[in-house]
């Protein structure tokens, strides 16, 4: 074949690999535009659904206070509460004096900075248990009929504009009634499990990682190791959440608490972080050992002081990716016998316990639309948790990445 047919037939090989290219291109283009437009649909949505119109009848008062009345930096909401019990003819003094009326106080009512009530912009209100919602409308629903829903209120009835995501609600405690349901306990318990999970998973993970990599001789039984860490890294979580059952609460005896919930989920992430670490581990140049070594390190100094020191913002990178994937479990959490519902924050890791994806589960499981808002807002809190911490290990990835 000559020069020229064989420049020919390569010309036209290159032509038809950069069509099959364009060609995958196109078919996955359509796909991948869906699911985004998808997910940005579905954010939206519960971004709108913390936000409600609402018709309601005050079971005290109807005061309400303007944001320069009721703002007061540290001490907002006694100044509002003040007021409040001032309007219902009760002493001040003796709810907020008194520590036990005021914990009483706080279970049955909240502070609430209101969007709108009545017409008029940023309202503070103290929102009480006993209050009647007399109608909900979602939040473009009830920008169309905000003339009708205004003309349906009664006398005694406000229109409110309340968002259901606001300070109170990271502070208040899970309740039957959706106005006074929060996270409260759901994120201390969220904070319990996960400072456990990482105690229990950073030493083990990164240590099986430093002997897997530079200490393993490489024979079968580690190849054997090696081929079922990345095989545990695929295992479906409900499978941990049956292990966990049985392991650490009924044979250890721990019960369904926070040490059985985090020893569960350490089992989960743990091929995740022994992966990562390796990876971490791997990518240091041999150059940094053979240099330790020619000074008269021993292997010991030699991963400790150098190899682990370069390593440390991909094993960090690892274990943050872990830890985002743990917070936003709830299959195994339900089979260890984490509570939808407890009276008050866990004490210690043999504590009863929630956490926030199963106080989700429970919201959204209530045959009340005032819950499907509080669902909501709990989901958009977890969103905003599981963005920090992929943003911090974005962050990190990118601020200390390395080219050897």
């Amino acid at each position: 074949m000559s020069l020229a047919h064989r420049n020919d037939a390569d010309r036209r090989r290159q032509e038809a690999k950069r069509a099959r290219g364009r060609t995958f291109v196109a078919i996955t283009f359509v796909p991948v535009v869906l699911a985004l437009a998808l997910v940005a649909t579905l954010f939206a949505d519960v971004i709108t659904d913390t936000v409600s119109w609402q018709i309601v009848e005050p079971a005290y008062t109807t005061e309400s206070w303007s944001f320069t009345e009721g703002f007061a930096f540290f001490s907002t909401w006694e100044n509002v509460v003040e007021k409040e019990l001032v309007a219902r003819g009760e002493d001040p003094a003796v709810v907020l004096d008194d520590p036990e009326e005021r914990r009483k106080f706080r279970l049955r009512n909240r502070v609430e900075l209101l969007w709108q009530l009545d017409g008029a912009p940023l309202r503070y209100v103290v929102t009480s248990s006993r209050d009647d919602t007399v109608a909900d409308y979602g939040f473009f629903e009830g920008l169309r009929q905000l003339d009708a829903i205004r003309a349906e209120a009664g006398e005694g009835q406000e229109v409110r504009l309340n968002p259901w995501l606001d300070a109170a609600f990271l502070t208040k405690n899970a309740s039957r009634t959706p106005v006074m349901a929060g996270l409260g306990n759901a994120l201390i318990g969220t904070l319990w499990v996960i400072g456990l999970v990482i105690v229990f998973s950073l030493p083990i993970g990164v240590g099986a990682a430093i002997y897997l990599e530079e200490y393993a001789p490489d024979n079968a039984v580690t190849r054997f190791i090696e081929l079922n860490i990345r095989n545990l890294a695929g295992v479906p979580s409900v499978v941990y959440g049956i292990l966990g059952l049985y392991a650490f609460v009924r044979v250890f005896e721990f019960g369904p608490t926070v040490l059985s919930a985090a020893l569960t989920l350490s089992l989960l992430i743990l091929p995740v972080v022994i992966i990562a670490a390796r990876e971490a581990i791997k990518a240091v140049p041999p150059s940094l050992r053979q240099a330790s070594y020619g000074l008269g390190a021993t292997k010991w100094q030699t991963v400790s002081q150098v190899v682990l020191p370069n390593a440390i913002t991909g094993i960090t990178t690892g274990m943050i990716l872990a830890v985002a994937r743990a917070i936003g479990e709830t299959a195994p959490l339900l089979l260890v016998g984490a509570a939808a519902f407890i009276p008050r924050a866990p004490e210690g890791p043999l504590s009863t316990y929630t956490v926030v994806p199963i106080q989700i589960y429970s919201w959204v499981a209530e045959n009340d639309v005032e819950f499907a808002h509080v669902a909501s807002a709990g989901i958009l809190v977890l969103l905003a948790v599981l963005l920090v911490l992929y943003g911090a290990a974005f962050y990190l990835r990118r601020r200390f990445e390395r080219s050897w």
